[in-house]
């Protein structure tokens, strides 16, 4: 019952992921097609492309991984764990979970002090803050660190208690 708010929090955080995603991927696309039409039709390139394209794709690295973390798209080698008992097994994954939710929210707290220190620092083109290249790490860690938290915490509560958060919404 007390997963269900987090699981709902999730599933938002989830669907904002993907489509800002998408959207980066997109302006990543229209950046670069605009930058090949104005070297090659114009003969004037702009400055600022290679720039911007840099900064989209620091972005959307950190939110698609995210993303892809929420549904199980973990890149793990898993032979040896899978040879193991299920009850084992499960021990397994779970420790593997407090493992990478240690890693990320080390990871994050690292983008937030990097983030701080370069936020004076301006980028050559654009004069955008550099510090827009540290919080993808800082925002796509903590989100890596939530959802898998989420699924930790789904491994540790009794089966019953999500069979019934699922009667609740009605999908079971």
């Amino acid at each position: 019952m007390k997963l269900l708010w987090l699981e709902r929090v999730q599933r938002g955080v989830g669907w904002l992921e993907e489509w800002l995603a998408m959207a980066l991927l997109a302006a990543m696309a229209v950046v670069v097609n605009l930058q090949i039409v104005a070297r090659y039709v114009f003969g004037k390139p702009f400055i600022w492309p290679e720039e911007v394209t840099r900064l989209i794709l620091v972005w959307v690295t950190f939110i698609a991984a995210a993303a892809l973390i929420r549904r199980g798209g973990d890149i793990a080698v898993d032979t040896f764990v899978d040879m193991l008992p299920a009850h084992w097994r499960r021990r397994m994954h779970m420790a593997r979970d407090v493992v990478m939710i240690l890693v990320f929210c080390l990871v994050a707290w690292q983008g937030w002090k990097l983030s701080l220190s370069v936020e004076g620092m301006p980028l050559v083109a654009t004069e955008w803050p550099t510090a827009l290249l540290a919080w993808p790490v800082v925002i796509g860690c903590s989100l890596i660190a939530l959802h898998v938290l989420v699924r930790l915490l789904r491994a540790l509560l009794p089966r019953a208690t999500h069979v019934q958060a699922s009667q609740d919404r009605g999908t079971e």
